[in-house]
């Protein structure tokens, strides 16, 4: 972590307290709709940032709202996280190398949801979302 072309975002309580209260929420929002057949369950998060943070407080290492994310179970269907800072996309990318369900984009979080992602989740379709709109700026 020390040869990153960036610093991970440092963090207070209040950050790491709202960190734990997203998990539990998207888990029990995953949970609620575990057995609607056909239904397809979104992630977003519209400044997901690099995925870690530091703790002001003990310096640690903090798992952000995307390492998150994919831990939850069940699982949403897919994820997409969006930042405008490309290292901070880069890192969370090498990240989810793996992971098929996992889109990243770079770029203006405004003009990606409005013009092409949310016109593709539709309620219609059995789609539903949760939306982070959380900027740590």
């Amino acid at each position: 972590m020390t040869n990153l072309p960036f610093r991970f975002d440092a963090i207070g309580t209040w950050s790491e307290l709202k960190l734990e209260i997203i998990e539990k929420y998207g888990a029990a929002y995953t949970k609620a709709f575990a057995n609607t057949r056909n239904l397809k369950k979104y992630y977003i998060d519209a400044f997901s940032g690099a995925g870690v943070h530091v703790s002001r407080k003990t310096k640690v290492a903090v798992d952000g709202s995307p390492a998150r994310a994919l831990k939850i179970t069940p699982p949403f269907d897919a994820f997409y996280f969006i930042d405008l800072n490309a290292d901070k996309t880069d890192y969370l990318r090498s990240l989810c190398v793996d992971r098929s369900d996992v889109h990243i984009h770079t770029g203006d979080c405004n003009e990606y949801l409005t013009r092409e992602l949310l016109p593709t989740i539709q309620y219609t379709k059995f789609n539903r979302a949760l939306c982070l709109l959380d900027p740590y700026v």
